[in-house]
């Protein structure tokens, strides 16, 4: 297991609880700092993987568990997070989104120290 960086520089992002907040898209994209530029990627991006259409007015509680765990790992790839810890997050998708998520980790490993993680 590689260890993690001693800095304020890396986002934990648990699976298990993927938002803080329970209402819009709006509120949680507060926390991640995401420039307007890459926002726009990442709901073409979204909406390719997962066939559902987000904006800020979105609502958490409209999205599966998949849907959530899938949002909460591209709004930590997309935000300016130089290092990013995942507990948890092969294990809460299926295969298929597995698959997809592991090929969006690839493309962002070249510009960031990402970690997977397991609490089992």
């Amino acid at each position: 297991m590689q260890k993690l960086p001693l800095n304020n520089e890396t986002l934990y992002c648990d699976a298990s609880r993927p938002f803080i907040t329970q209402d819009l898209l709006r509120e949680e994209l507060a926390l991640y700092n995401i420039s307007p530029e890459r926002l726009s990627f990442l709901y073409r991006d979204y909406a390719r993987i997962t066939g559902k259409e987000i904006t800020p007015d979105s609502r958490i509680t409209e999205l599966s568990g998949g849907q959530k765990v899938m949002l909460m790992a591209m709004l930590a790839l997309y935000s300016p997070a130089s290092s990013i810890r995942f507990v948890d997050l092969h294990i809460s998708l299926d295969s298929a989104n597995r698959e997809l998520i592991s090929g969006i980790i690839e493309r962002f490993a070249v510009e960031k120290n990402i970690f997977l993680d397991s609490s089992k």
